[in-house]
């Protein structure tokens, strides 16, 4: 299943490429093993085929960093409610960001001098985090540039020192309006 916003911002891109015989892959983790490890916790991929198991990073996947760890308690909230089962959830998002650096690592490994532009959700590369520091888990000596997508409703309210480390280049787009705005 497609991301709701697959059609405005990623489809353009699979044209693209398309268009100009540019290799594309999937890098993600299929959807039902991510949501196994959020109900279940990591070990629930314990008792997947080996067939099932080639669509994953390779198990046991690597444990989040402290510093994701924190930054997702933060986002999620400190709620009792919150937090119930957020540890399954903090791997799930592990898993993901996991899959897509391994897959990124199989490709730069099968040709010298591969390029390998991703795309994903800003939480899981802003400040390098997430699937950046787990592709250099994987891959010590690659190269990464993180390029981050910002929505602002005004650029004067951009501050290059708060907003530092979001990315090695930060875009600012203006937020789509809506009747609230």
């Amino acid at each position: 299943r497609p991301w709701p916003n697959y059609k405005s911002d990623y489809r353009p891109l699979i044209e693209f490429a398309k268009e100009n015989k540019i290799k594309v892959i999937a890098a993600n983790a299929p959807r039902r093993y991510v949501n196994m490890v959020s109900r279940n916790g990591r070990n629930a991929l314990d008792g997947l085929s080996p067939q099932a198991k080639i669509w994953l990073a390779p198990l046991p996947f690597p444990k989040p960093s402290d510093k994701y760890a924190a930054k997702f308690r933060s986002l999620m909230g400190a709620s009792p409610e919150s937090s119930m089962g957020l540890d399954n959830i903090l791997d799930s998002q592990t898993l993901w960001d996991a899959t897509m650096a391994d897959s990124i690592a199989k490709v730069l490994a099968s040709k010298a001098g591969s390029l390998v532009i991703h795309v994903n959700g800003s939480f899981h590369s802003e400040s390098r985090l997430g699937t950046v520091e787990q592709l250099l888990g994987y891959r010590k000596k690659t190269r990464a540039i993180v390029v981050t997508i910002k929505q602002v409703n005004d650029y004067k309210g951009f501050d290059p020192q708060s907003d530092s480390g979001l990315g090695d280049f930060v875009i600012l787009t203006l937020a789509k309006k809506t009747p609230a705005n």
